[in-house]
């Protein structure tokens, strides 16, 4: 069990001067069957329980204090699985910095790809292999969720995966054991790309959440997902997007702490008053950080090319944004520059047909918590602070790897306005 080191009275600023110029990832069209570029059910499975194949048992939930790991905290790497619904350009790109995991079926398969990768530019020094049945590439939509437990640990928690898959629903399981970290598994049926959360104790859904579960109330709901994950304030809200899949992702991102992204419709659009309501609401209510959440609009007409921009990924110092050649692309990057500076953002494009506007590349990739990550967790100052002598800034910093923290370099940096 790794120790956890008290408070620490410090005041600091963590600061990335990271490159910002976006580019883009070309990639080829990938062979697969429409029904599965659109996260929705085939035929078969329309005629199947959610749960078949799989006997689900909800189990103690984790030691307290419970984090949430949001998903612009640090991460060690990103699960995908073969065969891909990503272009390979993308896991080239992400190869460069972080490792991939990759699902397949077994070692004939993980040769297969190793080729497949090394003909086109992925770092195979970057690259491991889950061994492990799935039955599609929505990752991020059955994969883990992480948190921090009471032991200062990364944990995995476990759901049921609103689809009838057995085999992707069983993927948690098979990543805690891949990555030796504690599992915890709760009886709430969802998918992952219904759920943001802010690292902070708040996390946000459709109120497809409330559709999936009637046997539980809203507030059964909530005890849960505070239990398991953590989650203090549970913000569901309408879909205004108004289409089958009711994920907060075709719509919505948290950013960072206090940071949110929300689409963008013509005002002549039947759905407009749906995002100017969730755009409201967020502007209105407290982030993590004690502030009113700072609420981005990107256009997201849809049509033909479609304009999944929400639908991004954050690795790290990377945002990677899907493009589709519309007209509109240049602008979502410029608004990712723009909400967050310091990180290099990335258009990713994916051939006339790669992206939809309720599937792009976050439905297809689920980042993994760093198991040796530095946690810091500070509540900042903001708005108008009166005159003091001095400001105590306090924050927990523990370092996951076991390390000593080295007191010469626990600092502070500040600037008052624009000044140095």
């Amino acid at each position: 069990m790794k120790k956890s080191l008290g408070l620490i009275s410090i005041v600091f600023l963590v600061s990335f001067i990271l490159a910002s110029v976006p580019f883009c990832v070309n990639a080829q069209d990938n062979e697969i069957p429409v029904w599965k570029k659109m996260r929705y059910l085939s035929e078969e499975e329309m005629y199947l329980p959610v749960e078949t194949g799989k006997d689900f048992v909800r189990s103690d939930p984790p030691p307290t204090p419970v984090y949430n790991i949001a998903e612009f905290d640090y991460m060690e790497g990103v699960l995908i699985r073969y065969p891909f619904g990503i272009p390979y350009t993308l896991i080239a790109e992400m190869s460069e910095d972080i490792m991939v995991t990759t699902i397949v079926t077994g070692e004939t398969q993980e040769v297969a790809v190793r080729n497949l990768y090394g003909s086109n530019g992925v770092n195979l020094d970057n690259c491991n292999f889950m061994h492990a049945p799935s039955d599609s590439y929505w990752t991020r939509d059955y994969g883990p969720w992480y948190i921090i437990d009471g032991n200062y640990e990364v944990g995995i928690v476990d759901f049921v995966y609103n689809r009838p898959r057995p085999n992707d629903n069983n993927i948690p399981v098979k990543t805690s054991q891949f990555l030796d970290v504690p599992l915890y598994s709760m009886t709430l049926i969802t998918a992952g790309g219904n759920y943001m959360t802010d690292g902070y104790g708040n996390a946000s859904s459709s109120d497809l959440i409330w559709e999936e579960n009637p046997g539980m109330t809203p507030e059964e709901i909530d005890e849960m997902l505070y239990e398991y994950c953590g989650i203090e304030n549970n913000h569901v809200l309408i879909d205004p997007l108004a289409d089958y899949i009711k994920h907060i992702d075709c719509w919505g991102k948290f950013l960072g702490v206090n940071k949110v992204l929300i689409g963008e419709v013509p005002s002549v659009d039947p759905r407009y008053p749906d995002f100017e309501y969730v755009a409201d609401y967020f502007a209105s209510h407290l982030s993590g950080w004690g502030m009113p959440w700072e609420v981005f609009r990107v256009y997201t007409p849809g049509g033909n090319p479609s304009t999944p921009y929400t639908n991004s990924l954050i690795l790290n110092n990377k945002v990677l944004v899907p493009i589709t050649g519309s007209q509109w692309d240049d602008e979502a990057l410029q608004i990712y520059e723009d909400a967050m500076p310091g990180y290099e953002v990335v258009g990713v494009y994916a051939g006339s047909s790669g992206w939809q506007n309720t599937d792009a590349l976050h439905c297809r990739a689920k980042g993994i918590a760093d198991r040796d990550m530095l946690l810091v967790r500070h509540m900042p100052y903001f708005g108008n602070v009166a005159q003091q002598e001095e400001f105590e800034v306090e924050a927990t910093i523990i370092p996951f790897s076991g390390e000593a923290l080295f007191p010469d370099s626990l600092l502070v940096y500040f600037k008052i306005d624009d000044g140095d």
